[in-house]
């Protein structure tokens, strides 16, 4: 994953470190993140994509990618754009498909798993070097924590929203797998509006 325990923010914003203090969370984090890049990428109309990926993982704490360079993040979108078509792919795919799809990607990436304790955090495992590029980093972080959530979970965790029109996928992290819509509000909003002016008709 993206760091592993952290305890605190470093003093330097060179590696792309989640900011968690447990593994569990750590998975969460990336691949709530992996999921809303993915979503991200599926949108013709963002004409500021870039920036979006940027808040995205801002938002999600990977610590880098405040100060990631706009080369970096244009690399990113080239980058990311096999393992978003998998992430669409998740809800209709059956655990041995996804699997496959996951173990293909990861062949084709350089990963050098290393175990390392500093700036206060806990002793936990780098999956590429510090001198892996932005974007490279991102998507075997992106890929490991999706690995982890199959042998975690199978496909029970992904879904698609149910809104009219929304095609965007979920990662659901309910504890009785209730989840049915993104993360966009306006999506149960207006199923829910919807729905209420069905039964009041």
């Amino acid at each position: 994953m993206a760091g592993g325990h952290r305890l605190a923010r470093p003093d330097t914003l060179e590696d792309v470190f989640v900011n968690s203090d447990n593994l569990e969370a750590e998975i969460r984090i990336t691949t709530d993140a992996t999921v809303e890049l993915a979503n991200a990428l599926a949108q013709d109309d963002d004409t500021a994509l870039t920036e979006t990926l940027r808040l995205i993982l801002v938002q999600h704490d990977f610590i880098r990618a405040a100060s990631a360079t706009t080369d970096e993040l244009s690399e990113l979108v080239d980058r990311f754009a096999p393992l978003a078509r998998l992430v669409q792919s998740l809800p209709d795919l059956e655990l041995g498909a996804a699997v496959a799809a996951v173990n293909r990607q990861l062949r084709t990436c350089a990963i050098s798993p290393s175990l390392t304790a500093h700036d206060g955090a806990a002793l936990h495992i780098h999956w590429t070097g510090t001198e892996a590029p932005f974007a490279h980093r991102i998507v075997v972080d992106g890929l490991m924590a999706l690995a982890q959530v199959l042998c975690d979970h199978g496909m029970a965790r992904f879904g698609r929203c149910a809104a009219v029109g929304c095609e965007r996928v979920f990662h659901d992290t309910t504890k009785n797998r209730s989840r049915r819509f993104c993360s966009d509000p306006r999506c149960a909003s207006r199923t829910h509006t919807a729905a209420h002016r069905a039964r009041t008709a």
